[in-house]
């Protein structure tokens, strides 16, 4: 699958909703099947440097002079005409091209349907090669600039190419030797390596201080906390609502994976008025992978039997404790499996 976004990649590695296809398959993108897909499930903003010297600010945050602009004002752009489509409200159809006046949608119809950008054929042809030499699945980071004149070629770029870890696909689990009542965390969507060992300590969102506005907060503290934890030499599982890493606050806290670094397994949860999709984004799971973390995501409002035992937690004494986050610590070691082969999770 190729993961594709107008503007900076910024969009794709944070798990942005972008386009989404198969490179064998270029024709065929499901988000833009029908005129009310395209409208509902294709980007909505894209990345770019403000150049503005007024606007520039120093920061080890690199994203901190980036604008996060929405589609509908990317008119300007050179290059938008090149990915979108336009829809025709006297038909009620999807015209791929950016002459008709209607509101536009970024589409890649232009490279994907008519080729007149060989992306899906480079892909391809790139998968193959990286994957012959590197003996195993692979990750590819690449950007295309399409913006040169008429009688340039359009460039296509490689940025990173990382192996996939296969271990979690390595550790079979046998769930029926395994006593299931009474866990605080039970998935049915995970991502894992099996069984994780010598976590004594769960650090939590406390469910009473959680604000979408005031996520940015919580990130300082988790970050704070992660410090001492490493400086102790202990890991520990850590549950939340929302999106971990993600680059708007309002869905979820908006960490970097230093922040979070000593966390061996990682939890989302939803809750009755806060529901957001799991996390996407690329370098986030690469990392996650590489350490052989743990992912879970929670949401009994659409997969039965799943659950958060947060009463449990807020019962026990906390061994550290802020506003906005309590750590709970066990004598004994947690049970935690993680199995990537069935994507099920259970922790107790």
């Amino acid at each position: 699958m190729a993961k594709i976004a107008f503007g900076l990649g910024k969009a794709v590695v944070d798990g942005d909703q972008v386009l989404r296809f198969s490179p064998k398959y270029p024709r065929n993108v499901l988000q833009t099947s029908t005129p009310e897909l395209v409208m509902t499930e294709t980007q909505q903003a894209m990345y770019a440097l403000d150049l503005q010297p007024d606007k520039f600010k120093t920061s080890v945050d690199d994203a901190v002079n980036l604008d996060r602009i929405p589609v509908t004002d990317c008119g300007a752009f050179r290059n938008f005409s090149r990915v979108v489509s336009t829809y025709d409200y006297e038909n009620q159809r999807m015209v791929d091209s950016p002459a008709p006046a209607g509101p536009k949608f970024v589409t890649f119809a232009h490279i994907l349907k008519y080729n007149t950008f060989p992306l899906a054929d480079i892909l391809n042809e790139l998968l193959d090669i990286t994957q012959k030499e590197v003996k195993c699945g692979v990750e590819i980071e690449f950007a295309a600039n399409l913006d040169v004149g008429n009688d340039s070629p359009a460039i296509f770029n490689v940025l990173q190419v990382r192996p996939i870890s296969a271990d979690g696909l390595d550790a079979e689990v046998d769930w029926n030797g395994i006593d299931t009542d009474g866990a605080l965390v039970s998935s049915g969507s995970a991502i894992g390596p099996g069984w994780i060992q010598g976590v004594r300590d769960i650090v939590y969102l406390r469910e009473s201080a959680f604000d979408v506005l005031k996520t940015r907060e919580m990130a300082a503290e988790l970050k704070a906390l992660n410090a001492q934890m490493r400086q102790e030499g202990r890991n520990y599982v850590l549950v939340g609502y929302g999106r971990w890493g993600s680059s708007i606050p309002t869905l979820g806290v908006p960490v970097q994976w230093s922040d979070i670094s000593e966390a061996r397994a990682i939890v989302e949860c939803c809750l009755e008025n806060f529901r957001v999709d799991p996390s996407q984004g690329t370098h986030f799971f690469q990392n996650m992978t590489s350490f052989n973390a743990g992912y879970v995501n929670v949401n009994p409002f659409a997969r039965e039997g799943e659950c958060f035992d947060v009463a449990r937690l807020d019962a026990m004494p906390a061994s550290f404790e802020t506003d906005f986050l309590r750590q709970v610590h066990f004598e004994e070691d947690l049970q935690i499996c993680i199995d990537g082969r069935t994507g099920r999770a259970l922790i107790k």
